[in-house]
């Protein structure tokens, strides 16, 4: 994304979406980023750098979520790893090294330490905590802070402001003192139980080479072509689902300390039959080799 396709300043005096393309301004070193001005701490960036330390002036809580990929934050000799759309929470920021491994945007929440209070001052700087992606508190401070950044939120002076700023903080606070809380949802549908049967059988067969739409369909009794609608009323495709799936299983292998079977093991063990594709498509979706993550992986922070 660059300042052409980003939203432009509209609310006079306000607190507005802006686009900063300036290396030295943009966290993690990203190509660019969607802030708010005055800033509210919470940003998008894009294209951000394979290993960053945050060496800035004072001490900041770090909310941090990549869209895709993983990101991994060492810190006092403790480290912690996500993957795409869950979070990782970093009480205190400074000397924490971030490393990103395929991933095209952050988003983060960022509290200067002398702000905090109640619960999120009582968390020691050095413990870090992984926020799963179904967990209802961070599913609302995802889509709060999307929205404020896309303008969809007016915030058309300093008193508003600092309310906002008070329902990201209870928002966090909400999410450190219920980790292990589960979204409260509506009876599912018909359709969604269906769907999720589908996800649920491809997931079983996921390692298996020949898994087809039809062998899917089959076993659910259902045809075919319901299958694909079914997968195209999610926005996207039977193939591309299958493909995604088997992916992100390889990276979660490939990082892993103790999975140290060869590349091709882990491929094959996935559900890909050739090598060459599987090497392609994991590049396309990370930006990385297999072999480049498990080399990167392996070298001490």
């Amino acid at each position: 994304m660059s300042a052409a396709t980003a939203l432009a300043a509209s609310l006079a005096d306000g607190v507005v979406p802006q686009a900063v393309e300036d290396p030295e301004a943009v966290p993690f070193r990203g190509r660019t980023a969607i802030r708010l001005v005055p800033d509210l701490g919470i940003a998008s960036v894009f294209g951000p750098s394979q290993r960053w330390c945050d060496e800035g002036p004072g001490e900041r809580l770090l909310l941090v979520r990549p869209a895709v990929g993983r990101l991994q934050v060492t810190l006092g000799g403790q480290s912690l790893a996500c993957c795409s759309r869950d979070a990782l929470l970093v009480p205190a920021s400074r000397g924490a090294v971030f490393e990103a491994m395929g991933v095209d945007r952050i988003d983060l929440l960022a509290i200067e330490r002398e702000r905090l209070a109640g619960p999120l001052a009582a968390l020691e700087p050095g413990s870090l905590r992984r926020i799963d992606r179904d967990h209802p508190g961070l599913q609302t401070l995802t889509v709060y802070a999307a929205s404020l950044l896309r303008g969809l939120i007016p915030v058309a002076c300093a008193e508003l402001a600092e309310l906002v700023r008070g329902h990201l903080a209870e928002l966090l606070t909400f999410i450190v003192l219920e980790p292990g809380r589960q979204a409260e949802m509506r009876a599912p549908s018909r359709r969604d139980q269906r769907i999720q049967a589908l996800k649920i059988e491809v997931e079983q067969r996921i390692g298996q080479p020949d898994l087809s739409l039809e062998a899917v369909a089959q076993a659910q009794r259902i045809s075919s072509r319901q299958v694909q609608a079914m997968f195209q009323a999610e926005g996207e495709t039977f193939s591309g689902f299958v493909l995604g799936r088997r992916l992100d299983r390889a990276m979660q292998r490939l990082t892993d300390p103790a999975d140290t079977r060869p590349v091709g093991a882990i491929a094959f063990d996935v559900g890909f039959g050739d090598l060459s594709y599987f090497n392609r498509t994991f590049r396309k979706r990370f930006g990385l080799t297999p072999s480049q993550v498990r080399r990167i992986h392996s070298v001490p922070a």
